[in-house]
């Protein structure tokens, strides 16, 4: 397969994604070349499409998220990851952007606490609030 085999609008989606400008341009031809000016082959989009297939692998891995309604042993507390990481993981427990709060032991919060910045103590609410 190659680019020729691909319609005008698919071609100026594939523009897009590369950052090339296609204003003005009107057919395959036209298009094809800006994409090659712009060193953009049929290898280098499919490689592309690999990579990106490979990373929505990754992202759609499932993650734990508090349940309010769980019961909790006794020493359990709320810990939020205040960090721009999208994704943290530390002591077996994963923190991410969309879900910051993890519950755990005391005793596991602690050793976080020691050891990284970017982490504090949440209360309940706060996490009730976040998801709501």
């Amino acid at each position: 397969m190659s680019f020729d085999t691909l319609k005008v609008s698919e071609l100026k989606k594939i523009a897009e994604d590369f950052a090339v400008e296609t204003d003005g341009l009107k057919t395959k031809t036209d298009i094809i070349a800006a994409l090659a000016d712009e060193g953009v082959s049929w290898s280098i989009y499919q490689n592309t499409l690999e990579k990106v297939a490979e990373a929505a692998e990754e992202v759609d891995e499932i993650l734990p998220r508090f349940d309010s309604k769980a019961v909790q042993p006794e020493n359990t507390v709320l810990v939020r990851m205040n960090r721009e990481n999208f994704r943290y993981d530390i002591n077996g427990y994963t923190f991410t952007k969309e879900h910051p709060f993890v519950a755990m032991p005391e005793d596991d919060a602690q050793k976080i606490f020691d050891k990284e910045e970017g982490f504090r103590l949440a209360t309940p609410k706060e996490v009730q609030e976040y998801y709501s």
